[in-house]
């Protein structure tokens, strides 16, 4: 387990929040594996790219985002990486103002793929 793969992880993740923040949808899934598994809390389990598709662009033509993410942990396993934190967001609702958002546990899972980038396969949430 390097510290270039801790921090190669790490950047991953930041791509993903810097994109979500964007309103980037596209950014945000070239961080994803094709097979990712979305376990997230309240929804049923999806498998692949185009439900993380289809949940991002409703929710980024609703509202702007504010992210956080505290990583609390990365374990490096060969090409696996699991990641364990904690997420924070703010909502703005772009057809009223009001605001929302959550936070909650996190556990990821990353695999390098054959051209050394990292992607997300597993994303697995609680919300507090």
């Amino acid at each position: 387990m390097s510290e270039q793969d801790k921090k190669d992880v790490q950047a991953v993740i930041d791509t993903w929040l810097r994109s979500l923040d964007a309103g980037d949808l596209q950014g945000m899934l070239d961080t994803c594996d094709p097979t990712c598994i979305t376990a997230n809390e309240k929804t049923p389990t999806t498998v692949g790219v185009a439900p993380i598709r289809t949940k991002y662009e409703a929710r980024i033509a609703a509202a702007d985002f504010k992210s956080g993410f505290t990583t609390e942990h990365i374990a490096i396993y060969g090409d696996f990486a699991v990641v364990v934190g904690f997420f924070t967001v703010e909502m703005t609702f772009k057809a009223d103002g009001k605001k929302g958002g959550g936070s909650g546990r996190l556990l990821l899972g990353y695999r390098r793929h054959e051209d050394g980038a990292w992607k997300m396969v597993v994303d697995m949430d609680n919300n507090a």
